[in-house]
Order: structure tokens, then sequence, then C-alpha cells
């Protein structure tokens, strides 16, 4: 059961939806934007919201109407309302999720993308189908909400755009058709692949994985497909191929931009026939195959460029292709995954040791196998448990993590929060314990990760510089650093360019709005607009501000 709020200036909807989904409680109907926000700021948030496009509403009404407006002026602002109300529900509640409606065919995509509306649906009309079509909308986004944050070594986390990765690639687990995934190197493509894939499509038989771009491109089609003994030089037996292995399972195709063109042409014919050959036979052998492939490239790209075939592109299913976000995308699972990580590094038997080693020494219990390691972030102390090592990251380590733009991605969080705990005990270890030290330091089950050492760190892994940054402020401006990375259109290029100028700029002036005025606009008396963007971006002061000194 959910509580789901309908922004309408009509009875329809609210009507509709009780009727057809009597198991959630029904909000509303909220007749303009100062009734749902007195509602929303009352602190009644609720799970989902349905939101109108068109109100048929009097001026004194109506959201982002200048006061003299002309008819023509009143009936736009009437026909584009649900716009504004959703314009000002990200500014306040950038997480709230919203479906988008009408009925009059104006052009809903463009509108939902540029306000993050989680959906956007047409009413046809026809109860039936309306009633429908909203059901698995609204079922669909709840289901995402209600995904758990992890499976095995993933992390999900809390935030709605991975959570609806989760539930699409559990719908796509169970089908024939082939899986895409997408998205830089290091986002988690092969571990989703076979823990949450793999794991769904009730398939029996193996995950078998291949890493095209380890594979010589002369033994590709051997590693694929198998050979016969004398098929190519050094083939001195029959060998299986990597789908004959998989027959009955998952086979993973890592980095499938690699192929080349006659094993593009052979992929193919697998797909198609569901037959596998042999290097050197002839005798076809039947394969049932779940294949997931992966490429961190724009595969519509190589095939414009004529660089992979469109039909084999077509085959790997793009319709379906799941693109998985960049850390940077992720800003808010960093804490999380931290502790996520620390909570698994406990079981690896290296460190194990090293924390049995350290807590002997210091007199304290044996470590716990189901939890040796926990993380602390923040200046909270956690409470002390038996048999726990607790690894305190004060407020400058976790700014340093959120600021990192980890290029390397989850690959590379894991390996920096592997060094740190590792390196954060050894130092232990060689400097003994300390006694005669009062205030938290006296607790020997709290071990803090210093600063600096994640500096260090971070700066193995920081991009190469290019050339020396300027000072900030120059006579005629500032300079700040960008890290751009390939976003799917030029809009969203922009957006996150835009939102680490405002990121580094909320630092800067320790989050004072008017001296982020006075350096965007030379006007100190522009704070809200400044807020009113650095809002619409999804930025969130408050979070930031916990990561200021």
């Amino acid at each position: 059961m959910a509580d789901i709020l309908v922004i309408d200036d009509q009875d329809r909807t609210l009507a509709l939806c009780r009727r057809v989904m009597p198991e959630h409680d029904w909000l509303g109907p909220d007749r303009c934007w100062a009734d749902a926000e007195r509602r929303l700021s009352a602190g009644a948030t609720p799970d989902l919201v349905l939101l109108d496009l068109h109100f048929d509403l009097p001026a004194d009404q109506l959201l982002g109407l200048p006061a003299d407006a002309d008819p023509r002026t009143l009936r736009d602002a009437q026909r584009r309302q649900g716009a504004e109300i959703l314009g000002a529900l990200r500014r306040r509640w950038p997480d709230l999720p919203v479906v988008l409606m009408t009925a009059r065919g104006e052009r809903l995509d463009r509108m939902a993308e540029e306000h993050r509306a989680e959906e956007y649906t047409y009413f046809l009309d026809d109860e039936e189908l309306d009633a429908r079509s909203l059901r698995a909308q609204v079922e669909g986004i709840l289901q995402a909400r209600r995904g758990r944050d992890q499976d095995g070594p993933i992390y999900w986390g809390r935030g709605l755009p991975m959570r609806r990765i989760r539930q699409r690639l559990g719908v796509l687990a169970r089908g024939r058709l082939p899986v895409l995934l997408g998205g830089p190197t290091g986002t988690g493509k092969s571990l989703i692949a076979r823990h949450f894939v793999h794991a769904r499509s009730g398939r029996k038989g193996r995950f078998v994985s291949v890493d095209l771009s380890t594979v010589p491109k002369d033994l590709v089609a051997a590693q694929l497909f198998g050979a016969v003994r004398g098929a190519y030089t050094g083939s001195v037996t029959d060998r299986k191929g990597a789908f004959e292995e998989a027959d009955g399972g998952t086979l993973f195709l890592d980095e499938i931009g690699n192929l080349g063109e006659d094993v593009q042409r052979m992929l193919l014919a697998v797909l198609q026939e569901r037959v596998v050959t042999r290097l050197g036979d002839t005798r076809e052998i039947p394969v049932d195959v779940k294949l997931v492939v992966a490429t961190h490239e724009d595969l519509g790209a190589r095939v414009r460029e004529e660089r992979f075939r469109a039909d084999l592109y077509m085959r790997l299913n793009p319709a379906a292709a799941v693109a998985l976000p960049s850390l940077r995308e992720r800003r808010d699972d960093i804490a999380p995954l931290v502790r996520f990580v620390v909570d698994r590094l406990g079981r690896e038997a290296h460190l194990v040791e090293l924390v049995a080693e350290y807590r002997r020494r210091q007199g304290l219990d044996a470590p716990d196998p189901a939890g040796c390691l926990a993380a602390a972030l923040g200046e909270q102390l956690p409470d002390e448990r038996p048999g726990r090592q607790v690894l305190l990251l004060p407020p400058r380590s976790v700014e340093l993590l959120v600021e990192h733009p980890w290029p390397g991605n989850l690959r590379e969080l894991a390996m920096t929060i592997e060094n740190a705990a590792t390196l954060t005990l050894a130092e232990a270890l060689e400097a003994g314990r300390l006694p005669g030290m009062g205030g938290p330091a006296a607790r020997a089950d709290l071990l803090q990760v210093r600063p600096k050492l994640l500096r260090d760190l971070l700066a193995a892994t920081a991009p190469a510089e290019v050339d020396p940054t300027p000072d900030f402020m120059t006579e005629d401006g500032f300079w700040t650093r960008i890290l751009v990375q390939p976003a799917s259109d030029t809009r969203l290029l922009s957006q996150d360019i835009e939102r680490q100028v405002y990121e580094e700029l909320f630092f800067r002036t320790e989050g004072d709005f008017a001296a982020m005025a006075e350096l965007l606009l030379a006007d100190p008396e522009g704070a809200i607009r400044v807020r009113n963007r650095f809002n619409a971006l999804g930025l969130r002061a408050t979070h930031l501000r916990l990561l200021l000194d």
C-alpha cells in the first residue's frame, strides 16, 4: 500500500485510480499548486504524484503567470500548468516520483525529460485502456522504490534510477532475448550479469564470462565457437567454445565492440540459428544460451561509422539496452557504498587476519567473522560492539570521496577503500598501543582513516593534469576544472557541467548563495535565482553542508 497524491483540477483521474487500485491510499485531488504545496510543506510526503498537464483555472490560481497576462498568455499558462507545477516540485522535492498525464495530445517526452518526471502517460478516452496503462506505470514505480538495496556484491542504493534499472533487468533476465549493458568502465556490468541477470534467468546451466578485450584477435573465434584439432596453428585437440560451455546457462561477452568483422558475422549466425559450428568442422551443435553483452562504447555510433554490423546490433536488442550510471552520477550513494564495501571487505581473509592481530594486541575480543569490519562516516561515533572493528572516516575524508571524479567508477572506489582499510590497519599495528589518550581515541575499536591517506590514494588515480590550474579568481571571473564525460545528448552534458560548477562554488563560498550569485550574476541579490537553479540541478544544500569542515 502506498500514499499517492493526485494533482488535477478534475475528478476523473482520482475516481479511476480509486476504482482500479483500491489497495493504495489516494490523496487529493489538489486543484492547484498552492493546495499541493500546503500539503507537502506540512510533511505529508507521498510515495508518488500523478500530475495533470492542463488546468482550467483562473489567473490567480495559476503558477508562473504574469499579473498583466493577456487572454492568449492565460490559455498557454493553463495548457502548460502541469509543467510549471512539475518544475516547482523538482525544486523543493527533487526525488519525489512524478507521473505526468494528459488527454490533449501535447508532447510530453521532452517535458518529462527536462523536469525528470519518472513516467508520462496519455489518456485515450478508453477507460479500460487508461486504467491498465496507469496501473502498470504506478506499480512499476512503486516496485522499484520497494526494491532491495543490494543483491550479493551489487549495491543498488536507494536512488530511484538504480532501482528502476534493477527492476528492468529483472524482467529482461527472464526472457530469451539478449541483454545489452552499457555505461562507463568499472560500473559493475560483469557483477550484474553474473549475480543478477544469470541468477534470475531461471537457467540451470553455467555462467561463462569472456572479456573480449583480453583475447588475441586471431583466437576470438575459437574462444567463442570452439575448434577441432588442426583448425589453426597450435590446435592439438578438440575444444569447446564459450557457447557450448554456457549451453543451458548464461554467456557474458564483455567489450563486445572489440569483435572483428568476421567474428561479428559468425556471432550473428549463431544468434539467428541457435547452433554453433566449431572452427574446422561442419557439424552444427544446438546451443541454448542467455546472452549478456557489455560495452563502454556507443555501439549505435559504431554502426553509423560502419565499424559494427547493423544487423548484429539489432540482434543484441538495443531497444532494451540498460545504461549503468557513472559513480559521479551516484554521489548520494557514495557514503552507503563505502559502508557496503567495508562490510564485504570484512570477509576477506587478509583483512580478517589484520583485524585479528590488531585486536589481539589491543586486548580486545576476537573479531566477529560475520561483522569483522564496519565503517562510520562523519562525526557521530557508533556504539562499541563485541568483535567489531570500525573504520572511522571524519568529515574531511568523506568530502574527499564525494569530490573525487572517480574515473574508474565502482571498481576504483572498491580498490581505494580496500587500500585505505589495509594501510590504516597496518599503520595501527606499527604504532602499537598508545596509552593515556583520552576521549574517543581511547577506544581501540575505532581506527581513523586519515584524510591525508585518502588524498594520497586518490591522487594516484586522478586524471593526469594537462596544465596547472590557474588561481581561482581573476580580474575577469573565476577558473574551475570540469570533468567532461560523454552523455546521450548535449543537454544532459551541459547539465552535468553546470552541476559541477555549482558544487565547486558551493564549497568555495561555504554554502553562501549570495556570494555564489555575486560570482555568477555579479549581483548578490540574485541569490534566490541561483538557489532555484541549484535545486533544479538536483543538488542538495543540506547534504553538501555536511561535507563542509
